[in-house]
């Protein structure tokens, strides 16, 4: 069960209405700026709150708050991560290992994430908490696929200068799936779909859940908004992403509010070097929620 914090945080004021989806962008060590938001609103909207939706290490993220396992989790990534003084390192093939250390530490800090309660604290959540993650098309190699899907990607970033939802891979093949993390019995299998939604090789292997050969959700919409928006009684969306985007994209957008960050942040998708700028991109977004709440307040006053 949630603790009684989170549970009062929860429990739906007499005034208030679940018609407000959470949509949590992919973007690496980025999306820790979407923590700072959290700690900032999460009176706000949690008691608003009728879906979530997120992919790759949104979906990290989110899930970590909603464990209220935050600060035993970074103390732990902290002491797993301390042998790491570069993120791609030729000389652990003289000891057997791989040459990026990623893949092995993120699923160990997700399984501490979802112990000792984590993970029923989850499954308690009176909302989904939709995991998106791209199915790899049948024929095709995983291999083969995290090649073709990751240079389609950037290509259409490249072509796309003011891209928010990607469309290319969507067209080669890639189908989303789409899994409530509250449906995960353990938190090895939460782990997984995690894992799954974030699969970028190198960095982290081809997820694998429940028989399915699936790669970084990132692939079918870096920010999947949609998903929330499937959801039953959810007529508004707050869009959080990881990196900045030009004003035309961001700001209120029909239904949705697009919150971004307004300077990149100080940490890069896959830096495991240094763990103060983690802390710095936290606190960038704790002191970016200030700035951003007007917008955020007529969004719930809609």
């Amino acid at each position: 069960m949630s603790s009684p914090r989170l549970q009062r945080l929860l429990e739906t004021r007499p005034h208030a209405r679940r018609n407000l989806g959470l949509t949590f962008a992919g973007g690496g060590n980025r999306a820790f700026y979407q923590l700072g938001l959290l700690h900032q609103w999460a009176e706000r909207i949690l008691p608003r709150t009728a879906a979530i939706a997120a992919c790759s290490a949104g979906a990290c993220v989110v899930t970590l708050f909603l464990a209220e396992r935050e600060r035993i989790t970074r103390d732990f990534w902290r002491a797993r991560r301390q042998h790491v003084t570069k993120n791609v390192d030729f000389t652990r093939l003289l000891r057997g290992r791989g040459i990026i250390p990623h893949g092995r530490i993120y699923r160990d800090t997700l399984l501490c994430a979802y112990a000792d309660g984590g993970l029923q604290r989850i499954r308690a959540q009176p909302f989904p908490i939709l995991i998106v993650t791209a199915e790899i098309p049948r024929l095709m190699t995983s291999t083969a696929a995290a090649l073709l899907g990751f240079s389609a990607y950037n290509l259409e970033k490249r072509v796309r200068r003011n891209m928010v939802h990607p469309t290319l891979s969507r067209r080669l093949g890639f189908r989303p799936h789409v899994v409530d993390a509250r449906e995960c019995e353990t938190p090895e299998e939460l782990t997984d779909l995690v894992i799954a939604s974030s699969s970028s090789p190198p960095f982290t292997p081809v997820g694998r859940f429940r028989g399915r050969r699936l790669l970084d959700g990132g692939l079918i919409d870096n920010v999947p908004a949609s998903a929330a928006e499937d959801v039953d009684g959810v007529q508004y969306n707050l869009v959080m992403m990881t990196r900045p985007y030009p004003a035309e994209v961001t700001g209120q957008q029909g239904k949705r509010l697009y919150i971004a960050p307004t300077v990149v942040p100080p940490v890069t998708a896959w830096d495991y070097t240094n763990p103060d700028l983690i802390d710095a991109t936290i606190a960038q977004g704790e002191r970016e929620a200030e700035l951003h709440s007007p917008a955020l307040t007529a969004l719930l006053a809609r």
